[in-house]
């Protein structure tokens, strides 16, 4: 049965705007919705989403899952040894099974950047092997899954992985069934989420938009069956609604407009489209936290009634707030 976590991200306007939401509130609205586990962003030097690192903090963190009978994973970013091996650590307290991270650009470009990463985690392995954790490495927005594949080929270590990001790769015109074809040898868990593409309005180009779950563009459940049959045993809900960046250079061979790139066309609904989303905020006066919230239960109801139809089994009973 499928195991389905969700990531704090998702929650980021309620850490930001809501007072008293913490990492404690956030652990037992997890529960309270049926997930079967979080996932935690561990970045320092602030640790905004854990609220500290401090023995005694993690310590309660910890218990707070356990109590709730949750899992955990534990998410960072880069592939430096030094940092690793302390998110690795940090890991080891919060009871995590795994660590998420990805590469950062070289000034070589992506070549120095696959080399750097193949060297680095190379280095890491051993100690993730150690701690019983397991490293995934995500097909970011900083490489596609092709060379996320080239990366873990060439470290070949049983303590290193992947995660498959439903949509990350398509900044690259990589499609979603083929960015998860490269990394299915190694694949451990995916961040589920939904996108669109809004045409042009400027020199930046197409702009790459989260919407809720089953509003967007994305494959999601054809990839989450794929995972499964992969070997996957959990997947996390990684809520986007509002979330935008734009697209890189080109190294797939998809096609804009097309498919998954089609374009959603004006006009747009706040609670499935908010381009610049602060901005928004700001000079319309709407209200970011009820948004995102609208935006998580309708994604959950999606979710849970689309594995239904499909016929992916859930460990826990999803239930969206009343």
């Amino acid at each position: 049965m499928l195991k389905v976590f969700v990531h704090c991200f998702g929650f980021r306007y309620h850490f930001s705007r809501k007072p008293g939401y913490d990492v404690f509130a956030f652990i037992d609205e997890a529960a309270e919705l049926g997930f079967s586990g979080v996932n935690l962003s561990a970045f320092g030097p602030d640790y905004f989403f854990l609220g500290g690192v401090a023995p005694d903090h993690l310590r309660a963190i910890r218990n707070r899952i356990e109590r709730r009978g949750l899992l955990v994973d534990l998410e960072t970013g880069g592939t430096q040894p030094q940092h690793l091996a302390a998110t690795i650590e940090l890991a080891e307290r919060l009871g995590a099974e795994h660590v998420r991270t990805y590469t950062h650009p070289s000034p070589g470009g992506p070549e120095e950047q696959v080399s750097n990463a193949v060297h680095d985690l190379s280095v890491v392995a051993p100690i993730a092997e150690r701690a019983g954790i397991r490293i995934l490495v995500e097909n970011h927005e900083d490489l596609p899954a092709r060379d996320v594949r080239e990366i873990l080929t060439k470290v070949a270590h049983p303590a290193l992985g992947a995660l498959y990001d439903y949509g990350n790769s398509m900044l690259f015109m990589e499609d979603p069934l083929v960015s998860l074809r490269h990394l299915k040898p190694w694949v451990r868990t995916g961040h589920m989420k939904d996108h669109v593409v809004l045409p042009a309005t400027g020199k930046d180009g197409p702009l790459f938009l989260g919407v809720p779950l089953g509003e967007g563009n994305l494959p999601i459940v054809e990839s989450t069956l794929q995972l499964v049959a992969a070997g996957a045993d959990r997947v996390c809900f990684e809520n986007c609604w509002a979330y935008q960046t734009f697209f890189r250079d080109p190294r797939g061979d998809a096609t804009m407009g097309v498919g998954p790139f089609a374009y959603c066309l004006p006009p747009y609904e706040a609670e499935r489209c908010l381009p610049d989303a602060e901005t928004a905020e700001r000079k319309r006066g709407l209200d970011l936290l009820a948004l995102e919230r609208a935006a998580v239960d309708r994604s959950i109801v999606w979710l849970r009634d689309a594995c239904a139809s499909a016929g992916i089994a859930l460990a826990r009973e999803l239930s969206p707030a009343a």
